[in-house]
């Protein structure tokens, strides 16, 4: 380990907050988003931060202090409002600034890199919400419950890991993201579980590799950086192992009002369709148990006006448009109780789903759509 010198760390640290009372100064008053105050809270916090790593014992509990530090730079201490509003000085100007003093300060006081992490892309699930603050968020697992959460952050333009998306307000940064030449292995460095470590996502699909790369893409990139437009909609899609599994789109209309999944211009709903051996397709309306499940169907839902099922043929995209060609049946169910799936032989249709969303979106669909592996029923 390199010989620390408090000094020198002193002095990294006291020419971030020097900067921080120019920019502050040389900024006009309408235009300001933190005050000499929140810049006092900074330099408290990370002399705290300094302290507590000169107290540590281990790479462990200076992995706690990289936390604790991240969470104090994330707000400006303004514990009345809603935490998403709360972008503090770690999002907020000064990202590269905080978090390399942050780590270089780490590894001065003995922080080591864990054991590489590798990860073969099985299940991939993304979803982009441009309304709300979980623009663009993506799994990739080899499992369900084994991978990474990559959250985009719309106010830093970087992608963050979300280590434990339901217990953090916040997550942590992602150091030196990079993809090979031809896009099969994608890794970066992050603070997870307690340990400083590398994660590599291999790809299993040639999907994955369009994954990859719209993720090296997007990560220092201001492609959603623009405000959407009213009418952009929200998308999930999940993939496993290279097959569509869902693609679902709620629309807005041109006042950014939902559009009801019963009325013409609704999003479309795309998804593996398990059906039971009472002829019951498996809904979350219905939690009650099942019977074994012996088929299922890839399918597409028309609501209007009334609730029915279409088994997909064929998905393409063409410009802006998402279209479906069906196989020659309609699956409904036989009363409003939902206890018996009806088959009636009508002609083939093809549904079609404009998408209204960022330039970045749609290109992204265009390259992963025509990539996927059929559809196979388990049964």
């Amino acid at each position: 380990m390199e010989t620390i010198v408090p000094e020198n760390i002193k002095d990294d640290k006291q020419q971030i907050i020097t900067r921080m009372y120019t920019d502050l100064e040389n900024t006009a008053a309408a235009d300001r988003f933190y005050t000499t105050r929140n810049i006092e809270d900074c330099s408290a916090d990370l002399d705290t931060y300094i302290k507590r790593l000169s107290q540590s014992a281990d790479s462990k509990s200076i992995a706690k202090s990289i936390k604790w530090i991240f969470r104090s730079l994330s707000t400006f201490k303004q514990e009345e409002e809603a935490p998403e509003f709360l972008w503090g000085f770690i999002y907020n100007g000064y990202t590269k600034e905080l978090t390399d003093f942050i780590l270089n300060t780490a590894f001065a006081f003995g922080l080591e890199k864990g054991k590489p992490k590798t990860i073969k892309s099985k299940i991939s699930y993304l979803t982009h919400h441009p309304h709300s603050i979980d623009l663009f968020r993506i799994y990739i697992g080899s499992t369900s419950k084994s991978g990474v959460i990559l959250n985009y952050n719309q106010k830093s333009s970087l992608f963050e890991y979300l280590e434990n998306p339901y217990g953090e307000s916040y997550a942590l940064p992602v150091f030196d993201l990079v993809i090979n030449e031809d896009y099969t292995a994608l890794s970066f460095n992050v603070l997870a579980s307690g340990a400083y470590k590398t994660i590599t996502l291999k790809a299993w699909q040639p999907t994955d590799s369009v994954l990859f790369k719209a993720i090296h893409d997007l990560h220092k990139s201001e492609q959603l950086k623009s405000s959407p437009l009213p009418d952009y909609c929200e998308l999930e899609l999940e993939l496993t192992e290279g097959v569509l599994t869902r693609l679902t789109t709620r629309n807005y209309d041109a006042n950014n009002r939902i559009i009801n999944m019963y009325t013409e211009g609704a999003g479309m709903k795309i998804f593996v369709q398990e059906l039971d051996a009472n002829n019951c397709f498996q809904n979350s309306d219905n939690m009650a148990p099942h019977p074994e499940i012996v088929d299922e169907k890839f399918v597409i839902v028309d609501a209007v006006p009334h609730w029915k099922y279409y088994e997909i043929e064929d998905l393409d995209m063409q410009q802006e448009v998402i279209s479906v060609r069906t196989k020659p049946q309609q699956f409904e169910y036989e009363n409003d109780e939902r206890v018996n799936v009806i088959a009636h032989p009508i002609p083939c249709r093809t549904i079609q789903h404009p998408i209204k969303s960022y330039a970045f979106i749609k290109t992204l669909l265009h390259e992963l759509l025509p990539l996927r592996q059929p559809f196979k029923s388990r049964f």
